[in-house]
């Protein structure tokens, strides 16, 4: 076991993150998960995710084995100098259970179902399952920590996963999940559909939101947003002394009915609305103004006809009777009774407003989105007058919000036995021409050369004076129209039968060795020069594969770049920290410095890696970890 680098889990259970992008670590997720316990029972159409294993199952005498009896076993070769004969599988502590022991359905109910080396929440995670990820499993096994009331059951692979975290299971019927999320195309470059935002502040729902609690979402963030401009303009005045403060925009007030707009500069409105009932208060003049300076008008109006003649004391008030008094303050009474009514249903509708805004059904993770940020697409839906995409994570968007998102690809290619001399790619923007030879001898052209073409060449010679590399089938290229990759040596600890990948980032290019021999060759995106600040250099060195995942998302926020975030980024091979190899859809400049630090590969060629590295990802599981008994492939930078 000494000549293998001990691996650490990475991250545990990356569920989004990538390279120097910022990822979010297993702990933190399996946190997240905890708490979106309620959120995720609604998918399921249950009161709450997870269900009591049957009875039975392991013995206790097998559960309360010795630690020393756990030990990994050796890895041995199947023949000498070969591969072990279990070369890339996960080698559980425990023996995988056989088929008629797994007799219980389950289900993955929470967005990551943690697989644990033993039914222990402390031991090592051997990877992950994801939501809507089906299988058999044994029957409840007790848990030999604590944390798991429900018990835990053993998987087809090995390893156990926890009833109380997430995996729902049932003796006699496989569990229900409401809209489940599609899985992911294994057998395809791209393994999902993908949409991108196209507006700021789209908000990212766990169920499907009614429309009073969209306009209360609408109000939160531009309540963020305003808090953030505020926040953004005092930094800049602080960093310039004596820079003068900006124009202060109107506040945004957060519980402002939708569609409210404030008076301009924050001043009060021209004019006081009147009382209920269009009634003015006592002794006011027409038109709700005092007269200016507080002067009699300068006129008084003539008296009415019957109002007395000119210079004679107006007739004394007509005195109301009792009954005409009791009316009155009837009337009033009743005018009253109806204010303070209207004042308890607006106190009562905001009560349950405050209430309604406290516990909006936003995603905990990401409750608002940018315009750029990618997302996963599943099933579209029609609920409530409006369209909605459900992503393959479980979350809602507004589909008005949501645009479709090309994907690109790019592979390089195997490279053949007999044609092992020199390979790389047609670097000559405008192509390059392939020749062959003619019956007398000479060259004749054949055919042009794509751009970034893929060539393993059997031979070089010289024609002319010329240098040129001759493919297995006798086609001849100029070397001077290609990027070739260099050779390199097999680093120290690496096996004659092992696989492991060289990249070389001047070149920018990847090659994949078995031992000795190069078996694959594919054009990358490394990290770009940035800023002192933002280097976004790929780090070199000599690494193992720590992690694997089908698909893991990636954010961040780069001062030069921004912020971004990309759900379910393609085939993600995790070997220092939070740098990957992972497939790129976004972009085809492969062969350039692109990205921020991650190995960038066409999906194409980051799928061949992923089934190709160790260790290999379980049927059924979505990651991997590699650990002491299962090492990652070998990856060296430089």
């Amino acid at each position: 076991m000494s000549r293998w680098r001990s691996c650490c889990a990475l991250v545990g259970l990356l569920a989004q993150g990538g390279c120097e992008d910022g990822v979010r670590a297993a702990d933190e997720r399996a946190v997240a998960a905890d708490q979106r316990a309620r959120e995720l029972a609604s998918l399921s159409g249950r009161p709450e995710i997870g269900a009591e294993g049957t009875s039975g199952g392991v013995a206790s005498e097998v559960v309360e084995r010795a630690a020393q009896d756990l030990a990994t076993p050796p890895i041995v070769p199947a023949v000498p100098g070969g591969p072990p004969e279990d070369f890339g599988a996960i080698r559980p502590p425990r023996p995988p259970p056989g088929d008629g022991e797994r007799t219980v359905h389950a289900l993955a109910g929470f967005e990551v179902v943690a697989v644990y080396s033993l039914p222990d929440l402390s031991s090592p995670r051997l990877g992950y399952l994801r939501i809507g990820a089906r299988a058999m499993v044994t029957p409840k096994i007790d848990d030999t920590g604590e944390g798991c009331e429900k018990g835990f059951h053993a998987l087809a692979a090995g390893g156990y996963a926890c009833a109380s975290k997430g995996l729902i299971v049932d003796a006699e019927k496989a569990p229900y999940l409401y809209m489940p999320p599609p899985s992911p195309r294994v057998d395809a470059p791209i393994p999902y559909d993908y949409g991108v935002i196209v507006a700021d502040g789209t908000p990212m729902w766990w169920r499907i939101p009614d429309a009073e609690e969209v306009m209360l979402a609408g109000q939160k963030y531009r309540a963020i947003a305003a808090a953030q401009a505020a926040k953004d303009a005092a930094a800049v005045e602080a960093a310039v002394p004596g820079k003068s403060s900006p124009s202060r925009a109107p506040d945004v007030k957060p519980d402002a009915p939708a569609g409210a707009v404030e008076p301009a500069g924050g001043a009060e409105p021209a004019s006081t609305p009147e009382p209920a009932g269009g009634v003015k208060p006592a002794g006011e003049p027409a038109g709700g103004a005092e007269p200016a300076g507080g002067a009699e008008p300068a006129s008084t109006p003539e008296p009415a006809p019957g109002d007395g003649a000119q210079g004679q004391e107006a007739a004394p008030p007509v005195e109301l009777t009792e009954e005409e008094k009791a009316a009155i303050a009837r009337r009033e009474a009743a005018a009253r009774k109806r204010a303070a009514e209207r004042k308890k249903q607006e106190q009562e509708k905001e009560r349950l407003l405050a209430r309604k805004r406290a516990r909006l059904p936003l995603n905990s993770q990401t409750p608002f989105m940018e315009a750029g940020f990618v997302v996963t697409l599943a099933d579209k839906i029609r609920e409530g007058g409006s369209s909605w995409w459900k992503t393959a994570r479980g979350g809602y968007v507004q589909a008005s919000r949501v645009g479709r998102k090309g994907t690109g690809d790019f592979h390089g290619g195997e490279i053949p036995a007999d044609a092992r001399v020199a390979f790389g790619f047609v670097w000559a923007e405008r192509g390059a021409s392939a020749s062959a030879r003619g019956e007398d001898g000479a060259l004749k052209w054949k055919r042009k050369l794509e751009h970034r073409q893929f060539l393993a060449f059997a031979a070089e010679e010289e024609v002319g004076g010329r240098p040129y590399l001759v493919t297995s089938d006798g086609l001849y290229v100029r070397s001077g129209d290609l990027r070739l990759a260099a050779p390199a040596t097999r680093p120290d600890g690496v096996e004659a039968w092992e696989r492991w990948i060289d990249v070389d980032l001047e070149r920018q290019l990847l090659v994949a060795y078995e031992g000795d021999i190069p078996v694959y060759a594919t054009l990358i995106s490394s990290g770009k020069r940035g800023t002192p600040e933002e280097p976004f250099l790929t780090p070199k060195g000599s690494y193992r594969i720590t992690a694997k995942h089908i698909s893991s998302s990636m954010d961040g926020n780069a001062a030069s770049d921004g912020r971004y975030s990309i759900q379910d980024v393609p085939w993600a091979m995790f070997f220092s920290g939070n740098y990957a190899l992972h497939g790129a859809f976004w972009h085809q400049k492969f062969g350039e410095r692109r990205s921020h630090g991650c190995v960038n590969l066409g999906p194409s060629d980051a799928r061949w890696l992923f089934y190709w590295t160790t260790p290999f990802v379980p049927e059924g599981w979505h990651g991997v970890n590699a650990h002491d008994g299962a090492p990652g492939s070998m990856v060296v930078i430089h």
